[in-house]
């Protein structure tokens, strides 16, 4: 219960757009409730629930605008990085690059989100204001998302040497946007770095924890789901049980009328990437992947085929495209999938990526920002490695328990 409000997360859920606003303004004023608030920027919160997807992403910007205006709290700097670096919408990614300078001190590892968001947005591009909550832009309070990312690009200064040489080759900009950006690119100080922009976004900030968790000594069983039904992309059916048993898997979700390319579509091609480093390292058989649709009333099995032919995607046996058959709500709970909908329609979700252990339970995850193949398929070849040595470790046991009665 927040003290401000006297409600409960569930008494907010269905509130107006006007009483959640006066709610995130009067809680974002005390330092001891920006935890609190932070909370509210997860996707599957319940104050999401049956609002269309504009409405979220007004009130998640907003968010982020009223935490800006104290210190910002370093549990949330991960969700301006995941605007930055997947966000389609001006206001969401204008928001985040406000938000991020009033972060204490600049990071350079800051710049390859902002070279990142620069790229994506600037042909999404719109006018907007950050001044009050769903106001109209005028000339005194309108902004863009390109403008707040030169400003907070500039904020970096010489931090954001790295991004020097890719800012230049930035087009599609306004002419006076282009102007600042050819401005700002040759007051930058270019910085002596060791690494490029790509392999600098994977070095986290200082208050983003890490983004794989190892769910080590305490995997959840996967009895909860275990006979869930699946419909594959040829409308085979298969149970959980069956399918995710016997080896590791590599799961992501998506579904197929997201509108985010950074999102869904970009993840079943990732995963392509996956099982072509599986097949050249001779793997394709012994750890799976599938990808498990958020909207399966929707998503039947021909749409899933051709989704997944369209971006390269290899199915069989061990590679297979999904929809559950009876109901969504176990798969989502098991997984606590960041998700939400309005009616049947998702309006808001993240990026997730799994690994199953041999006995199908959730061994690792990852969650928010872009993922890199290569670090996937060495988290799967650990799990692999781990059931080749329980194997080991059971054949072991049973030789010794056979030798001691036969003595």
């Amino acid at each position: 219960m927040n003290e401000l409000t006297g409600l409960t997360t569930a008494e907010l859920d269905g509130l107006s757009e006007e009483t959640f606003t006066e709610f995130v303004d009067r809680t974002a004023q005390d330092p001891a409730q920006q935890e609190f608030l932070t909370e509210f920027l997860r996707e599957d919160h319940p104050v999401y629930r049956e609002r269309g997807t504009a409405a979220v992403i007004r009130m998640r910007g907003w968010i982020l605008i009223s935490l800006a205006k104290q210190q910002f709290p370093p549990s949330a700097v991960l969700y301006l990085l995941e605007e930055l670096d997947t966000a389609i919408h001006a206001y969401s990614v204008a928001a985040a690059a406000c938000a991020l300078r009033s972060l204490p001190k600049p990071d350079q590892l800051y710049a390859p989100f902002l070279l990142r968001a620069l790229t994506n947005i600037r042909y999404h591009d719109e006018s907007v204001s950050l001044e009050a909550y769903g106001e109209y832009p005028d000339e005194s309070t309108g902004t863009c998302a390109v403008g707040e990312l030169l400003k907070t690009i500039r904020w970096l200064g010489p931090l954001a040497g790295s991004i020097q040489s890719e800012l230049r080759n930035v087009n599609g900009l306004s002419i006076s946007e282009q102007q600042e950006l050819d401005h700002l690119v040759s007051s930058l100080q270019a910085t002596d770095q060791d690494s490029s922009p790509e392999d600098d976004c994977c070095q986290l900030p200082a208050g983003v924890s890490n983004l794989f968790t190892w769910m080590r000594g305490t995997r959840a069983d996967c009895t909860p789901v275990e006979q869930t039904v699946f419909e594959d992309q040829s409308g085979n059916l298969i149970r959980y049980g069956e399918l995710f048993t016997g080896g590791p898997t590599v799961v992501v979700f998506f579904y197929t009328r997201c509108d985010n390319p950074l999102k869904c579509s970009l993840t079943i091609t990732k995963l392509a990437h996956v099982q072509k480093e599986l097949e050249n390292r001779g793997l394709a058989s012994q750890i799976r992947t599938a990808a498990i649709t958020y909207d399966p009333e929707y998503d039947h099995a021909q749409r899933l085929a051709q989704y997944g032919k369209e971006r390269n995607f290899r199915t069989g046996a061990q590679h297979r495209l999904l929809r559950t058959v009876e109901g969504f709500e176990p798969i989502k709970k098991h997984f606590k999938l960041g998700v939400n909908y309005i009616r049947a329609l998702v309006n808001r979700h993240r990026i997730e990526v799994f690994i199953l252990d041999s006995a199908g339970a959730i061994a690792a995850s990852f969650e928010r920002l872009r993922w890199d193949e290569a670090e996937i398929v060495e988290k799967a070849v650990e799990m692999l490695h781990e059931a080749e040595t329980c194997a080991v470790k059971r054949n072991q046991h049973q030789f010794f328990k056979i030798a001691f009665f036969q003595q």
